[in-house]
Order: structure tokens, then C-alpha cells, then sequence
């Protein structure tokens, strides 16, 4: 039997619906704070261990997809990027070069491609 290694790129935490709801808010505070609000918004939508953050451009509500956040705590997310060339998520690196952090620094780390 393989010893138990931590990986941040599998496995993770259920988000509970609470936890949801704080996550949306969070999301919603750091893309009003942004220069490039309102005319580009963040939205979060939920599946087990996952949080997508999606772009919506108001102009014409077209939605893109940014980035997957894999939960393991309030404070501890690994990130995959989403790539327009192959159309899927491809796990990265925050812009500390760490493979995990929270959620504040996988925004500021996904920020330039939000336009």
C-alpha cells in the first residue's frame, strides 16, 4: 500500500451551501473593488469539491469560463486555469508561485485574463 501523499491538484473538500454563499460574496466584494467593474463582473457557480469562476461582460451577457477552484479549506485552494486552446481546465501555479492558496490570491493570480 502507497503511503498517503497530499496533492493539491485532487481530491478536496465538498463546499457546503454555507460556505457557498461566503465564497460568492468574497467574489462579489473583489470584482467591485476592481477597475474594470461593471463592466465585467465575477460569477461563482458550485459542483462538489469545485468552485468555477466565470466572466460575464454586461454589454451583452456573453459568460466565459475563467478559472476551477478545488476546495480543501476556507483558506486553502489549488487552481486550474481555463484554456480557450483546448477548451478545458488546466491545473497552474498562483502568482507566488505556490500550488495552493486562498481565494483572494487565486483571484489576483487569474486578474489578467479577465478581459
Amino acid at each position: 500500500m502507497a503511503p498517503w501523499v497530499y496533492t493539491p491538484h485532487s481530491g478536496g473538500k465538498k463546499i457546503p451551501p454555507n460556505r457557498q454563499e461566503m465564497l460568492r460574496k468574497k467574489i462579489a466584494s473583489y470584482s467591485c473593488e476592481r477597475p474594470w467593474y461593471p463592466e465585467h463582473q465575477l460569477v461563482a457557480r458550485f459542483k462538489s469539491q469545485f468552485c468555477y469562476i466565470d466572466t460575464t461582460d454586461t454589454d451583452d451577457n456573453r459568460t466565459f469560463p475563467l478559472c476551477r477552484l478545488r476546495y480543501f479549506s476556507d483558506d486553502n485552494f489549488s487552481m486550474a486555469l481555463f484554456t480557450y486552446s483546448n477548451e478545458r481546465y488546466e491545473r497552474c501555479f498562483f502568482s507566488n508561485g505556490q500550488e495552493s492558496g486562498t481565494l483572494v490570491e487565486a483571484l489576483e493570480t487569474c486578474e489578467p485574463f479577465i478581459f
